[in-house]
């Protein structure tokens, strides 16, 4: 409420505006008709979420603030027209009222569209409407800047916000930013002419917009809220929706069809729909000098005429800085970067590798820049861009391009169609045969989104394997110092320097190894080896094993899955920045080595394992499995809150290895041990096995049956005299360190054909 001077009921009985008998009005009976409509809504998109798999993601919900708002969304599909209102009652229980083209206004859907509190862009009452609702706080508005569906998504024009529609080509509409401006200058008008006792102006405004004395002011400045919706993934395809249709309509209308087929893939295709309210704009920032040049004038104009001519430029500021709050907080997807990437690459053939590691670049810089929006995808496992692992949204991707013909693939190279990739197509059509366009037209307002991906994906082949080498390194360490701080044990934790992982990069290197540790301890453990090999003139990097060297807790969170991933990253690394690489590592370290060279055949050169457990001596450890799950079971029933932990006091490197050993961790190690015999066969690369033949935790046959299994016709199993486990520290490990490099140096060399027949070397 506002009060202003001279308007209280208590005041003469004379007649001044405002004072009027009250009447009742529609409003309490249009809010209970809304929100039976929103409960009806709501089972509605429960059921459908259910039954068809769609994903509603909301963010940024505590920009819903309790002022009088106009919410500005972009306008892709007809889902938004009933999805913001519901959205926005959900979250913030107000009521909504909503603008939309006339042509909705038909049948059921514009019978529910009614209830909700739809209005018709041809009523006669439409702007003073929405203006009376914003001044007096009765409902909040929906409305579309872009006037219309954009179908293109090409809302850039040489570096300008341009729309490019059927039926008009230029900058969004202003007529929403006008109306927050014409609401908030007619309160201060309007309290003005209160406060000074014009009647003539008082009773214009309360004719006008319904208006009852200056207690019916909302107090509280309006503002205005971008909308921004991101659909993922979009991939158009004949639907159950179309079927009906047809089945319904025998010539069905080609743009109710499109709109059947797009529409209805998004909803019944499983794909997310991520909604997000960006920071509301406040809309009286926007008025600056406005309001004292239309004192000076009064007069001149009539009210709602005055309002426009002197508002038409802030309109304009208005409704640009609204629309870089919607478009600039599109969700940006791996979709909007591989399409994109296909645009701006200065040249007709691609190698994938490069498109790939430019990509992940891409990907990794945005994460670190807080005005980008990624979608979780973009976070969660992209890294396998580079590893050669499995991502599936490279695979869909690839498929819709190459389905609309814009690429196709020769052997290790992409070649790019430039005349169908820029091909021209109608408005009404562009969703259905070139989604890769509408993808990249997309993501253009977002700057640094495009801006890194024309940079990375025009780099010389060097530099970018150079970049990406030392974006892997840069995550791994900032994983490892997040990780670290946030387990630290000071009871249990080791040094910090222990625990993080390290590169030593040889000028000129022969070749690149990989290095990991073995079981509960650290790349510490692996240091003496590494500068050896170094020495030798090699790129040595010691990786650091998810779950170690920073305090135990974190063993009941990683899979062995997990520690295959850190191999597939550190090989990752080093192939960026040599041409060959060797893995190799000690105990649990050479399992996973041994596991890598069988997923990644083609890349491994070589690979070693140092006492790696074929076969462990304790005989408990088959009963682990069966023991963590009675633990879980536990855990479930609110029986137990902890992990069952063994002491590892007897550790050969107490000032390294976790003093507790967890049974999750010894049932992922056992696990690890029968994925690397399964796939032992699909080794090829050479490979060395060394084994001490007193080892007290692994049992010396174990390194037998690992040899028998391995599918390489270079391989070697060398036992050598240690009656400790841990034979890369300390005394006669040079022996040791001797033997690795023995191996290296044959390996990473043209040599000829070797034997098939497996060597032991005693």
């Amino acid at each position: 409420m506002v009060s202003v001077a001279g308007w209280s009921r208590a005041s003469s009985k004379r007649r001044r505006p405002g004072h009027r008998r009250p009447v009742q009005s529609s409003g309490a009976r249009e809010k209970q008709m809304g929100l039976k409509a929103y409960k009806v809504s709501g089972k509605l998109m429960g059921l459908l979420s259910r039954a068809l798999g769609i994903r509603i993601r909301v963010t940024g919900t505590e920009n819903l603030v309790c002022r009088p708002t106009l919410f500005a969304p972009n306008h892709f599909t007809r889902v938004e027209t009933f999805l913001v209102p519901y959205i926005i009652h959900k979250y913030a229980g107000r009521h909504v009222r909503s603008l939309g083209t006339h042509s909705v206004f038909k049948g059921l859907f514009g019978r529910y569209f009614e209830a909700v509190g739809g209005m018709s862009t041809r009523h006669p009452r439409r702007n003073r409407t929405i203006v009376r609702e914003l001044m007096t706080c009765r409902n909040d508005w929906v409305i579309y800047p872009e006037g219309g569906l954009i179908k293109n998504k090409k809302t850039i024009h040489r570096g300008r916000y341009h729309l490019d529609q059927p039926d008009r080509q230029g900058p969004p509409h202003t007529g929403a930013a006008m109306l927050a401006l014409k609401a908030e200058i007619g309160k201060r008008r309007y309290l003005d002419a209160c406060k000074d006792d014009d009647l003539h102006r008082t009773e214009f405004y309360e004719a006008a917009y319904g208006l009852r004395g200056p207690q019916s002011i909302c107090s509280q400045g309006i503002v205005m809220v971008p909308v921004t919706l991101t659909f993922y993934p979009m991939r158009p395809s004949r639907n159950l929706a179309n079927r009906l249709a047809r089945l319904l309509v025998r010539d069905i209308d080609p743009r109710i069809d499109e709109e059947l087929t797009v529409e209805g893939s998004i909803l019944l295709k499983g794909s997310e729909i991520c909604i997000h309210f960006g920071e509301p704009i406040e809309v009286a920032d926007y008025l600056g000098k406005v309001v004292a040049v239309a004192r000076k004038v009064a007069g001149m104009f009539n009210e709602e005429r005055g309002a426009e001519l002197f508002l038409r430029k802030q309109a304009r500021r208005l409704t640009d800085a609204c629309m870089h709050g919607v478009y600039s907080n599109i969700e940006v997807s791996f979709d909007h970067l591989f399409t994109y990437g296909l645009r701006v690459f200065n040249g007709d053939r691609i190698q994938i590798d490069d498109l790939r590691a430019a990509l992940y670049l891409t990907a990794r810089e945005l994460d670190g820049n807080e005005s980008v929006r990624l979608h979780p995808t973009m976070r969660n496992g992209i890294t396998a861009l580079v590893t050669g692992d499995e991502f599936p949204p490279w695979d869909t991707i690839l498929a819709l391009a190459r389905r609309e013909k814009v690429i196709r693939v020769d052997r290790d190279h992409l070649v790019i169609d430039r005349q169908r990739l820029d091909e021209k197509h109608g408005f009404h059509t562009i969703r259905l045969h070139k989604m890769t366009q509408v993808l990249a037209n997309e993501v253009e307002p977002v700057r640094p989104a495009v801006e890194s991906v024309q940079l990375n994906v025009n780099l010389p082949t060097a530099q970018l394997r150079k970049r990406t080498a030392a974006a892997l390194r840069d995550h791994e360490a900032e994983v490892f110092q997040r990780d670290y701080a946030e387990a630290f044990d000071p009871d249990e934790s080791k040094d910090k320097d222990f625990g993080e992982p390290f590169l030593l990069e040889a000028t000129n290197a022969r070749a690149g190894v990989i290095l990991s540790h073995g079981y509960l301890a650290s790349p510490e453990q692996v240091r003496p080896l590494a500068e050896y090999i170094y020495n030798q003139g090699y790129s040595v990097y010691a990786l650091r094993l998810p779950g170690h060297g920073t305090a135990p807790d974190q063993m009941n969170g990683v899979s062995w899955q997990d520690w295959l991933e850190g191999l597939s990253r550190a090989m990752a690394l080093l192939r960026h920045q040599c041409d060959t690489v060797v893995a190799g590592g000690f105990s649990l370290g050479g399992t996973l080595a041994l596991l890598l060279a069988s997923r990644q055949a083609d890349t491994v050169a070589g690979v070693f394992g140092i006492n790696a457990p074929g076969k462990l001596r304790d005989r408990r450890v088959p009963l682990v499995g069966a023991i963590v799950r009675f633990n879980g079971w536990m855990r479930r029933l609110g029986l137990s809150r902890r992990y069952y932990s063994i002491s590892n006091e007897g550790t050969e490197s107490p000032d390294i290895n976790y003093g507790v050993d967890y049974l999750r961790g010894i049932r992922e190690l056992r696990r690890a041990m029968k994925a690397c015999y399964r796939g032992l066969g699909d080794v090829r690369a050479p490979a060395l096995l060394l084994q001490g033949d007193n080892d007290p935790l692994v049992d010396p046959d174990g390194g037998r049956l690992l040899l028998q299994r391995l599918g390489s016709e270079d391989k070697l199993l060398s036992t050598m005299p240690f009656d400790r486990h841990l034979i890369i520290r300390d005394e006669g490990s040079n022996d040791v360190f001797a033997a690795v490099c023995r191996f290296l140096d044959r390996v990473t060399v043209p040599r000829h054909p070797a034997s098939r027949e497996a060597r032991i070397s005693a």
